[in-house]
């Protein structure tokens, strides 16, 4: 069995801010990175025509309801925000919040006019202490990671099927590094 070693920044009034933020930096990047490939391609092979990309309507339920999950998730952070008051406490959870917002907006996009209305109902009400927060809110990360791996077998389209699975990657890294902040071993944050 091999074991890796996980550097963490030193423990400070700042860790968890710096933590949070470094943890879902490297997120946003490899979530970024097909969006950015598919642009350089299409900007290589500009002079050769290409299909619109495949979707399928039979996915727009699917899609719908993930769009209702991350709109509920969208109004739980921002009571969580409201909840703490340490500066780099809100700055972390911020930062989240500004991820699911993203996603609403994406899941919308992707819709168009099939785009049901978002829901303002949080699915919790974060409240005590920051770990406590961290805890409540690594939960939802982590049930939401399931209902969308569950979706992906049923979803027809490959551009569902490439948002959906982006989401998944940023929302597991969510769920690990509030896990960390909150007091869980990294490795077990990490699920090994």
């Amino acid at each position: 069995m091999e074991h890796h070693q996980v550097d963490l920044p030193p423990q400070s009034a700042t860790s968890r801010r710096t933590l949070l933020t470094s943890l879902l930096a490297g997120g946003a990047l490899a979530a970024a990175s097909p969006l950015l490939a598919g642009r350089a391609s299409a900007a290589e092979g500009a002079t050769t025509t290409t299909a619109p990309p495949k979707r399928d309507a039979k996915d727009n339920a699917i899609m719908n309801a993930a769009l209702q999950r991350e709109s509920q998730i969208v109004a739980t952070y921002k009571l969580a925000v409201a909840a703490v008051t340490d500066k780099d406490d809100i700055a972390g959870l911020t930062l989240i919040h500004e991820h699911h917002v993203a996603y609403v907006q994406a899941l919308t996009g992707f819709l168009g006019t099939e785009a049901g209305k978002p829901s303002t109902t949080p699915l919790a009400t974060p409240s005590g202490s920051f770990n406590a927060i961290a805890t409540q809110l690594a939960a939802i990360e982590n049930a939401t990671v399931d209902i969308h791996v569950n979706s992906l077998p049923q979803i027809n389209g490959l551009d569902a099927a490439k948002l959906i699975s982006s989401i998944i990657t940023m929302e597991a890294r969510h769920g690990a590094a509030l896990a960390v902040v909150s007091g869980v071993a990294p490795l077990a944050a990490a699920g090994l």
